[in-house]
């Protein structure tokens, strides 16, 4: 299943933290918060899971992390999180908008039918007989 790369407490938050910028351990570290043998064992998992991968240095030792094309597929889905998070937070929780670079306005995800481009909504979706299991 999907969520199993990322059902723990943690790897989403290290996944944010890479897609929004953090790449070396203490600044992934501040950015999560975890305890640090946790994060050590969760950033082994998303490698292996291949959602991210270390960086060596010269010397042979890890320099930092990356997402892979994987992980920033998912950064994706942490994008819709958020917006579900901004519509439902409370009003004094503050919120931090993203600006297209492209077009310069604020983003928004939203999820889309790509064969039509109209936006998913609740209830209009059904399950295919032929491809469930």
């Amino acid at each position: 299943m999907a969520l199993d790369a990322v059902n723990d407490r943690w790897s989403l938050h290290i996944v944010r933290a890479l897609a929004f910028g953090a790449s070396r351990y203490t600044e992934i570290l501040r950015a999560v918060g975890a305890p640090r043998d946790v994060l050590a064992a969760r950033l082994r998992k998303l490698a292996q899971s291949g959602i991210l991968q270390a960086c060596a240095a010269e010397n042979g030792k890890v320099a930092g992390y990356e997402l892979t094309q994987k992980g920033k597929d998912l950064g994706q889905a942490i994008l819709v999180l958020k917006r579900w998070g901004d519509t439902y937070s409370d009003d004094d929780v503050p919120r931090v908008d993203f600006i297209h670079d492209v077009c310069g306005e604020v983003f928004v995800a939203e999820v889309r039918c790509q064969a039509c481009g109209r936006p998913i909504r609740s209830g209009e979706l059904s399950v295919d007989e032929a491809t469930a299991c």
